[in-house]
């Protein structure tokens, strides 16, 4: 059906626009035509959607107060003061996919997380039971198993090949069982969205599919009935439905479900680097036409970087054959790999491009390491200092650190801007990558500064402590 509703697209349109006295019998068909389409796959995929409810039980704050008052009153009105030790329950409501006919459904980590008595509601209003498989708060993706042997599961689709524009059908349960299989319909506004705030791992499909609490953990479908996605969250200042919804893509589930099903625990790949933004300015800095790529900040001891001779001041711009737009792709495409998995890498250094291979690492438990929050644009903005061994005792550094300390930074410069504080040291300055050059006084830093024009940038290696450091790219004001 799907190839031929783009036919359709443009004589609904035509249809929707003539007036309903102007339509004739061919128009109405396109239209039914259209609605048919929609309805046959609502049919095929509800069987799979199921309504998930959870428990939690907490203390209510507000009832420690009354913990020991008992003793201070008459035995009479004991039984009228709330208990200090109260538990109180509250019931969480959302969705899952049914991925196989022996009962793993797909959710939501946020549905289940701290949940106890799981149930699981399906489409006849059957309840079953749910053990947890597995989850990953990194993703928000989690995997639960029912006793079941003849559900229905989802078809997979491949989010790899969906577009912007697709229309997509979204099916949950919103604010109530009650509501369950609730079918929405919509397009594909955007893909590959990250800097939600959500999860540590952001790849969002975005939608504009109507998504309402309860929808988490349900399906998005392309017109082939496919599952695409795995609606996560909404975007909304009411928290209702206001346009804009979030999916996890199904290629990104499909890998994490890999690992949970196995071993109830996902292990990812690592890279060992600190990385961060490449902006406009900075790109002029590195050789680049344009801003784009992860700017490797440090390379960690001992780690798959270093074995593969990854450098400071690198920029990696295409891993495992993909482009690096962002230095917020990178940790995604390595993370999805498997730890031993050898991978090349291009970078751009001093100006020239270079191919490196790496033999992928387990990701350590307390999770990568990556750069300093990342802002925007203005001049020099700071002034340093030639550092003793005091100074340098004061700031945590060891003696054995070069640079100039940071001693004051406008807070309206582009220097405050982009993270630079007063302790940090500067090690490194110069026009570009590929001319760095230490500074180690004052004077020298000042000379550094000289030579340049109003409007030049610079390019500075900072240290914030003994085992981070990161590039700045500053414009010179006048």
């Amino acid at each position: 059906m799907k190839k031929y509703i783009p036919r359709l697209i443009p004589f609904l349109i035509i249809a929707l626009l003539i007036p309903a006295n102007k339509l004739t019998a061919s128009d109405i068909s396109v239209a039914q035509a259209l609605s048919n389409a929609f309805a046959d796959i609502s049919e095929s995929v509800s069987p799979s959607v199921v309504t998930i409810t959870s428990e939690q039980v907490f203390k209510h704050p507000a009832f420690d107060q009354f913990k020991g008052y008992q003793d201070m009153l008459p035995k009479q009105l004991w039984p009228f003061l709330p208990d200090g030790d109260q538990e109180m329950r509250s019931t969480s409501l959302g969705s899952g996919i049914v991925i196989s006919k022996d009962g793993y459904i797909l959710t939501n980590n946020h549905v289940i997380e701290k949940g106890e008595n799981i149930k699981v509601q399906l489409s006849d209003n059957t309840e079953l039971d749910a053990k947890i498989i597995g989850a990953d708060h990194k993703t928000d993706v989690a995997l639960i198993k029912v006793d079941a042997k003849k559900l229905t599961p989802l078809k997979m689709g491949d989010s790899d090949d969906i577009r912007v524009g697709e229309w997509v059908l979204a099916i949950g349960s919103p604010f109530s069982g009650s509501l369950s299989q609730s079918v929405t319909q919509g397009i594909i506004s955007a893909v590959g969205r990250s800097e939600v705030g959500l999860n540590d791992y952001e790849n969002f499909i975005q939608t504009d599919a109507a998504i309402n609490p309860g929808n988490s953990g349900g399906a998005l479908v392309n017109l082939d009935g496919e599952l695409i996605g795995m609606n996560s969250a909404i975007a909304s200042r009411s928290g209702g439905y206001q346009g804009i919804g979030f999916a996890i893509p199904i290629n990104l589930v499909n890998r994490i479900v890999e690992d949970l099903r196995s071993s109830g625990r996902v292990t990812r790949a690592w890279l060992g680097v600190y990385i961060q933004e490449v902006d406009a300015t900075m790109a002029k800095t590195l050789g680049l036409d344009k801003a784009m790529g992860a700017l490797v900040g440090q390379v960690l001891d001992g780690s798959p970087a270093e074995d593969a001779k990854l450098k400071q001041g690198d920029v990696i711009i295409e891993f495992d054959g993909q482009e690096v737009a962002n230095s917020r792709q990178l940790p995604m495409l390595v993370s999805t790999q498997r730890p031993d998995e050898k991978k090349k890498l291009k970078v751009m250094r001093e100006g020239k491009i270079k191919t490196l291979s790496v033999v992928l690492g387990e990701l350590p438990e307390e999770g990568v390491a990556v750069g300093p929050p990342q802002t925007e644009e203005t001049d020099i903005g700071f002034t340093v200092e030639t550092p003793n061994r005091d100074r340098l005792r004061f700031y945590n550094f060891s003696q054995s650190q070069d640079g100039v300390l940071v001693s004051a930074v406008d807070r309206d410069s582009e220097a405050f801007k982009k993270n630079i504080r007063k302790g940090f040291l500067i090690q490194k300055m110069g026009p570009n990558v590929r001319n760095l050059e230490t500074v180690k006084t004052k004077a020298a830093f000042e000379k550094g500064l000289e030579v340049l024009n109003a409007g030049d940038t610079i390019l500075l290696l900072v240290r914030r402590d003994n085992d981070n450091t990161f590039f700045v790219a500053l414009t010179l004001g006048d």
